[in-house]
């Protein structure tokens, strides 16, 4: 079987098509700006337990072609940051070495971003990923994908700037607005209709940035509750 076999044109789109177009763990669109890689969650080759640790092998060999684990990323999450680790909270008694070994036995700190819900270990303070109640594996896939790396931030603080704009105009409501408001608003956007219409676009703005398709979105859902909901 191919080295590459994983890697196929088709596989690749199938994981684009499934993810929309996002990073599976910085939920960046990324296709604009490059090709991304299929990563393994599981590191196929060898993985690492920590920081300076050394490659140990086997890697999960067996699950090279396991389309569970299989995600479309960034190169920065992948090649610059998660590359092979995979810690685990029960490295000494847990760790699956072959396709013998149960995985359901090991405790993962690694988030995996389909099978997992990261909004109950990662929430955001503004555009800051931060750990929920201090949880280790919200903190551990943090840290080893670099989800608060300098360019990443820089992204997340313009999005988050463009979603209150956004947030700030499908808040306003016309009947309730005082007389010297509504003039006002009305001459920025040059009509009572082109104001109407503005507040509806922002509104249908907002509330598509809060879908699971949509860039940044966990950061949007914590930052905007009310857009949850809808």
């Amino acid at each position: 079987m191919s080295a590459t076999l994983y890697n196929d044109v088709t596989v690749k789109q199938q994981l684009i098509a499934d993810q929309a177009g996002k990073c599976c763990y910085c939920e960046a669109y990324l296709l604009h700006v490059g090709y991304g890689d299929v990563e393994h969650y599981r590191p196929k080759n060898g993985f690492r337990q920590a920081p300076g640790a050394k490659l140990e092998k086997p890697g999960y060999y067996w699950l090279a072609y396991d389309w569970t684990n299989l995600l479309f990323t960034c190169k920065r999450c992948n090649v610059g940051h998660k590359r092979s680790y995979f810690p685990l909270a029960n490295q000494a008694t847990g760790r699956a070495h072959s396709h013998h070994d149960p995985l359901a036995r090991e405790r993962p700190l690694l988030l995996h971003p389909v099978q997992d819900d990261p909004a109950g270990h990662i929430w955001f303070r503004r555009a800051v990923a931060v750990a929920v109640r201090k949880s280790p594996r919200g903190r551990a896939t943090i840290a080893f994908c670099g989800l608060n790396r300098k360019k990443t931030l820089e992204q997340r603080r313009t999005f988050l700037a463009h979603m209150e704009s956004h947030d700030l105009m499908a808040e306003k409501n016309i009947a309730t607005m005082s007389a010297i408001d509504l003039v006002r608003e009305i001459a920025k956007c040059g009509s009572a209709q082109a104001l109407v219409r503005r507040i509806l676009q922002a509104k249908a703005i907002c509330e598509q940035a809060a879908l699971d398709s949509a860039e940044y979105a966990g950061m949007v859902r914590a930052n905007f509750p009310h857009l949850s909901a809808i």
